[in-house]
């Protein structure tokens, strides 16, 4: 692996990140602690460390929504989510025939099982996919098939009764 493709890895970019919001409140505290032992009037004291937790707290949030660190955390959560489910999925080569077959039916069982409240098991989740025969996988495949080409041919936002022509010609909903 070289350099630059161990800096694209998401715990990596973490840790990074997480390091430089430390070194921002360490760097905010040095003003604060200079105060402490300077002999100067009051006000100058107040002002120079209120600068500096100022600062800090900017650049603290600053960082913080640059690098979209809640977002990094998430996709983080998520790699760990589909790694385990890939190694999930490896356990049952008959599911990996399912997900080469019928991969538009497969995949929408899983979104619909990840989304269930309460939560399906992945074991449970592929379980219940293994349980369904093939006739109905083929049949729910089609289904998905001609609807996807049904929204792929309908490129337009509008209904196909308000096209240009017709709407220049007077016609109205």
């Amino acid at each position: 692996m070289d350099l630059k493709s161990f800096f694209k890895q998401t715990p990596v970019k973490i840790a990074l990140v997480t390091l430089a919001l430390v070194a921002v409140i360490v760097l905010g505290l040095i003003p604060l602690s200079i105060v402490m032992v300077m002999w100067q009037v009051l006000y100058i004291k107040i002002l120079i460390a209120a600068a500096g937790i100022l600062w800090g707290i900017f650049t603290f949030i600053w960082i913080w929504n640059a690098t979209q660190y809640t977002k990094l955390w998430e996709s983080w959560i998520s790699e760990l989510k589909g790694g385990r489910m890939q190694r999930m999925r490896e356990n049952y080569p008959e599911y990996m025939e399912l997900r080469r077959k019928y991969p538009i039916s497969v995949a929408r069982h899983e979104r619909h099982c990840i989304h269930r409240k309460p939560k399906v098991s992945y074991k449970r989740m592929i379980e219940s996919a293994l349980n369904v025969s093939e006739e109905e996988w083929a049949a729910r495949e089609e289904f998905h098939r001609q609807n996807r080409a049904e929204r792929r041919a309908f490129n337009g936002h509008r209904p196909p009764t308000l096209t240009e022509e017709n709407t220049r010609k007077g016609q109205r909903l």
